[in-house]
């Protein structure tokens, strides 16, 4: 009876052990088990107090980046957040980075023990981390990584009873946020954020500065973006997918279907480019821009004659439209009564000068700073110009806005094209082209292939003056869902819409 007592033992404990190793989320065993949520017997395993939020109560030899995950989850499955979780960088080699937890329960013991392998050993890295419970009542350390030339997943290092698991499995229920960035990395060629960082979020760009442009990445990340400003002299970004600064390898512009960007105008410099991809002047370019220095306000404000008077029958109109009746001067008083006497020394008479008319339009503002510019789209085909679109009044003076170049369809040569401004559908165009040549060597963000070109009927394109946020390009049409959840996070991420993103330095 005995013996048969012990078997079933046995039985059991090898069932439960079978059970505790491959299926955890099964069963839960001992202290663990004592350990649910709001569990009375938590307030044993109290969280540490020599590692918190304070970034300055750091082990010794470690620097917090607070530009990663760094917060309290839990990894030893307690049943509630008593583990302080963070991404560390070795103060020996700033290269030596991995994530780390200081468990609950374990003052005055090594902060680091429990984490993930390093960046020297090849630790995938994102600055899109997270930490998720994934099945099986632990938080393991997850973020977005690029798994294929143009694919993005969620994955996970899953946390184990003594470290993360170097094996990385995928999350298949991320948090809402995580799931919309998925959505935004669909499709994506090249996506600079421009938050608190130059980084290209979709790794194909290579990105060479001028002019000492720069951008504050200092740690910790920002509520508000800190957006990438451009002073109009000498700075803007030479980019490509190579060492050389070509598009043709990774990126091939001739499946570009969608562009997105914020940008904010302090200046309506001279034809200036958001941005130009291109060989040259006039040689394959795909550019963005404004047309001239902005538009006049005779171009904006809408002409009040004819309101009150038709005078389509007369023949001088009423005033104080057009030719008016003037005094008549013969050339022989003139001669008397102006310098054009050569006679006397002295003018005899008075002098008489023009009457002064009253203003064409009475209600006209005074000539004053544009407040306004047009949009121009253009691509060519070698030194031949496809198309030109242009859409008045797009961009304002002083004010961000949301711009969206989407095509509609599928089509590889002449798809139709959509405008968006601020989520808004503004202008279509039946019929357009898409990019004809993949090789470019000149592409530029913040100026124009034709800014060293001299034309003696007008002045050369000028550097871009003012701010960039959130600059993409997309290989697939962006949807009018996707329009809307980039402007919902753009406008999130931006912040206040009043703050003035030229209020900061310019560069070092």
């Amino acid at each position: 009876m005995i013996l048969q007592i012990l078997w079933i033992g046995v039985c059991l404990l090898l069932i439960v052990a079978i059970l505790e190793i491959w299926y955890p989320h099964v069963i839960q065993e001992g202290f663990e088990t004592a350990l649910g949520a709001d569990s009375f017997w938590s307030q044993y395993v109290p969280r540490r107090g020599d590692i918190s939020t304070d970034p300055d109560e750091e082990e010794a030899g470690y620097y917090r980046d607070m530009r990663y995950f760094s917060g309290y989850a839990d990894v030893q499955r307690l049943g509630q957040d008593q583990d302080f979780c963070r991404m560390l960088t070795s103060k020996s080699n700033p290269k030596d980075m991995f994530f780390a937890c200081a468990l609950g329960g374990t003052d005055g013991l090594s902060s680091t023990r429990y984490r993930t392998k390093s960046t020297l050993q090849d630790l995938p890295m994102s600055r899109d981390d997270y930490m998720n419970d994934l099945g099986d009542g632990r938080d393991s350390y997850c973020r977005i990584l690029k798994t294929d030339q143009y694919t993005f997943q969620a994955r996970c290092n899953p946390a184990q009873d003594d470290k993360f698991r170097d094996k990385m499995t995928g999350d298949a229920n991320p948090p809402k946020y995580i799931e919309e960035l998925l959505q935004m990395y669909d499709g994506i060629l090249f996506w600079l954020r421009f938050r608190d960082d130059m980084m290209d979020y979709a790794k194909n760009l290579v990105i060479n500065r001028s002019g000492n442009i720069t951008i504050d990445e200092a740690p910790p990340r920002p509520d508000e973006a800190r957006t990438l400003v451009f002073n109009g002299v000498d700075q803007f970004l030479r980019i490509g997918d190579n060492n050389d600064l070509e598009f043709g390898n990774t990126i091939d512009v001739r499946y570009m279907r969608a562009i997105s960007v914020w940008v904010y105008f302090d200046e309506f410099t001279n034809n200036a480019h958001i941005l130009d991809f291109g060989n040259g002047a006039g040689k394959d370019n795909v550019f963005l821009g404004i047309i001239g220095r902005g538009n006049s306000v005779a171009e904006t404000k809408p002409s009040s004659l004819g309101l009150c008077h038709d005078d389509m029958n007369a023949v001088l109109p009423a005033l104080p439209s057009g030719a008016q009746p003037v005094q008549v001067v013969t050339p022989q008083v003139l001669m008397e009564t102006t310098p054009a006497n050569v006679n006397d020394y002295t003018c005899p008479q008075q002098q008489i000068y023009g009457r002064i008319m009253p203003p064409i339009q009475p209600k006209a503002e005074p000539a004053h700073e544009a407040k306004t510019a047009t949009l121009v789209y253009e691509i060519w085909d070698s030194q031949q110009r496809k198309i030109r679109i242009q859409v008045s009044d797009f961009f304002p003076l002083r004010k961000w806005t949301h711009l969206v170049i989407t095509t509609t369809d599928r089509d590889p040569v002449r798809p139709n094209l959509n405008f968006y401004r601020d989520g808004e559908m503004v202008y279509e165009e039946a019929s357009a082209w898409l990019p004809q040549n993949s090789f470019l060597t000149h592409n530029y963000i913040g100026r124009s292939n034709w800014a060293t070109v001299t034309d003696p009927y007008g002045n050369p394109d000028e550097l871009f003056k003012g701010a960039m946020f959130d600059l993409r390009a997309y290989q697939t049409p962006m949807t009018k869902k996707k329009i809307d959840l980039t402007y919902k996070w753009g406008k999130k991420m931006k912040g206040n819409p009043n703050r003035d993103p030229m209020d900061q330095p310019l560069g070092l």
